[in-house]
């Protein structure tokens, strides 16, 4: 059975993907809880205890997701890290670092602090698939790993806030595009 907490947290993730963290009050998970504020406020004091329980629990499962990919092909490792906002947006959702980073400025310090850990551990993830693919010779890209790396989330996290606006299918081909990028030997739906 999953604990009052955790239903916050997933409600709140949902939320804060959906709408936006500063578009969502303690009421909103309350109602979709059927509990009263106060049950919330008795597991997360301030709603900035709640948006970093958030961020956390997207690491964790960010992390949980990369061990299950080592043993895959570099490729492969890439491709299901790029499912994954697929899935957001399978949700009507985007990912939590598009949310919070376009509310970045009015967010309280300790889930700034939350969010950067979360970007850096993104970044170097990729980053060391990137290097590692191009020293095996499986990537195939002339822009650093790093350049890689940032086009590869900025591309992803834009087109589903694009995709919002547009109602176009603009993720899906920037996933072809991107793995296109990687390694001109595959082909995205392989």
């Amino acid at each position: 059975m999953i604990s009052t907490r955790k239903k916050i947290v997933v409600i709140a993730d949902q939320l804060i993907r959906s709408i936006g963290y500063n578009a969502f009050s303690y009421a909103d998970i309350a109602n979709k809880l059927n509990i009263k504020n106060a049950a919330i406020h008795y597991h997360f004091s301030t709603k900035a205890d709640l948006g970093k329980a958030v961020i956390e629990e997207t690491r964790e499962k960010f992390n949980q997701n990369t061990k299950t990919w080592e043993d895959l092909p570099l490729i492969e490792q890439v491709k299901a890290f790029i499912e994954m906002y697929r899935k957001n947006e399978k949700n009507d959702c985007i990912c939590f670092m598009g949310s919070l980073g376009s509310d970045y400025n009015s967010l309280p310090d300790e889930m700034r602090a939350e969010l950067q850990i979360a970007h850096d551990e993104i970044t170097t993830w990729l980053i060391t698939r990137f290097d590692e693919g191009k020293k095996t010779g499986e990537f195939n890209f002339d822009e650093s790993s790093v350049e890689m790396s940032n086009m590869i989330t900025s591309g992803l996290l834009a087109s589903l806030i694009l995709e919002r606006v547009a109602k176009a299918d603009n993720l899906e081909k920037m996933c072809e595009t991107l793995i296109k990028r990687i390694d001109k030997n595959y082909s995205y739906g392989k």
